[in-house]
């Protein structure tokens, strides 16, 4: 019995050798295309994620180029009126736009939900690793040093704030800024009441000077080359997407 068996097996054998390819080779290709289907949804899911980023990444510089603009306005204002109290000149209805400028302070928003769900669910979802590294070091790194710096200013805005409760009257949003060069900010202008004796305060002129010194040293140090940085990384988000697509 066992040679019969020993025989047929002899007789046959490259028929279970054929059948025995047909398998491993059924085996390899629906691995390859279980394989080829993973790296195509990853893939989906990599051009999602960074379509995602892009869109947050455009609304944060579209908002720093922004604040930039406004602190520069600010600055410009404290300048302007710092000008005035050197020189001793009489007050004028233009100065109410600049007056109300001086209490610019900003709150950069950060839009967090994208880098949030990144790391919620697979870093190395971002296959490009330079591109990864620079899309967290943005959020974890440039984001947090800007807060910080802006509550140096918001400190300054306080101060002054409470300086000018002494000598200007509130907020006028309807008011009308007869300022040709600047417009008014959102929040009104601002009227003083006794800019004669504003004028003998030296406190006033070092609450601006030291607000101009903070102004610039957010716009320098962070804002700017945020900016920049910002501008940079969403061209190579927008490259990484073309070459994934």
């Amino acid at each position: 019995m066992i040679q019969k068996i020993i025989f047929h097996l002899k007789s046959e054998w490259y028929k279970y050798f054929i059948e025995m390819v047909v398998v491993i080779f059924g085996i390899l290709i629906a691995f390859n295309l279980e394989q080829w289907g993973a790296e195509r949804d990853n893939k989906k899911k990599e051009i999602e994620m960074l379509k995602e980023f892009k869109r947050g990444l455009s609304a944060d510089l579209a908002e720093m180029r922004g604040f930039i603009r406004f602190h520069e306005y600010s600055i410009q204002a404290s300048r302007v009126i710092l000008d005035v109290i050197g020189k001793d000149l009489p007050y004028h209805d233009s100065l109410d736009a600049f007056f109300s400028y001086t209490h610019a302070f900003s709150s950069f928003s950060g839009r967090m939900g994208p880098v949030e769900q990144l790391k919620n669910t697979n870093l190395a979802i971002v296959s490009n690793d330079t591109l990864r590294l620079d899309i967290i070091s943005m959020y974890d790194e440039v984001y947090p040093r800007i807060r910080m710096v802006e509550q140096v200013v918001k400190r300054d805005y306080e101060q002054l704030r409470d300086f000018d409760m002494l000598y200007f009257d509130s907020y006028d949003p309807k008011g009308v800024s007869k300022n040709k060069t600047i417009r008014a900010p959102f929040w009104g202008v601002m009227h003083p009441i006794r800019f004669s004796d504003l004028k003998k305060q030296p406190e006033y002129a070092a609450l601006l000077r030291a607000k101009i010194s903070t102004q610039l040293g957010l716009l320098t140090t962070q804002y700017k080359p945020a900016e920049k940085r910002l501008s940079n990384l969403l061209k190579a988000i927008a490259l990484e997407i073309e070459r994934l697509e």
